[in-house]
């Protein structure tokens, strides 16, 4: 009997595409089929936007046809070019969800994004639990296991290490913060989403 909050980025950095689909097609994805579980197991489900003109909010719930107006509030999102503040998100949501919840932030971070970040993880960690799930683009993965061949591929080669170590760093310091962290390629989400949670439930954290 827990209340889960999705929090959905509809920033730039999810207009990204590594394969048919979208980052944000990915997110969306996962957080339907989570809530599919978690309204199973009994548990309420909302959802949050923010980084587009009209943020909107939808208010946890459990009934059974919860999915269905998951659908309806959703079908018409698309991802703009704004910048995501996460501090402002962070504000919308606790003015809005007074239960403790666990909050799940579907974004793509980046390591610019520690100035409203860390206030907005701070401020949401005072009454709620938080998942940081982020996408990783897949085509880093490909660049670190593609053969070097000549200067260009060294070039790219040693952007992606050095990306990919600033993105650790990020990811390590959340966890030492007591964030809890999904770091996974976009087509993984979806079921590496649910494995957390039932993670997170097997452990009792929620």
């Amino acid at each position: 009997d827990q209340q889960i909050v999705f929090l959905l980025d509809c920033g730039q950095r999810m207009r990204s595409r590594d394969d048919a689909l979208s980052h944000f097609d990915h997110t969306l994805n996962a957080m339907l089929l989570l809530s599919y579980v978690a309204l199973r197991q009994g548990d309420a489900v909302g959802f949050g936007t923010f980084s587009h003109p009209a943020p909107r909010y939808f208010a946890a719930r459990k009934s059974t046809g919860c999915v269905q107006s998951l659908l309806n509030a959703t079908y018409d999102l698309q991802p703009t070019v704004q910048t995501p503040d996460y501090l402002a998100a962070s504000d919308l949501l606790c003015r809005r969800v007074r239960k403790r919840s666990l909050v799940i932030l579907l974004t793509n971070l980046r390591d610019e994004d520690d100035s409203t970040l860390q206030p907005a993880l701070a401020q949401l960690r005072q009454r709620h639990l938080v998942l940081v799930a982020s996408l990783r683009e897949s085509g880093l993965d490909t660049i670190l296991q593609s053969p070097v061949k000549d200067f260009d591929d060294a070039l790219g080669y040693a952007a992606a290490i050095e990306y990919r170590r600033a993105r650790q760093v990020q990811l390590a310091r959340l966890r030492a913060e007591g964030v809890h962290v999904l770091d996974t390629s976009p087509p993984q989400l979806p079921v590496a989403l649910v494995n957390q949670y039932w993670a997170m439930k097997r452990s009792g954290t929620i």
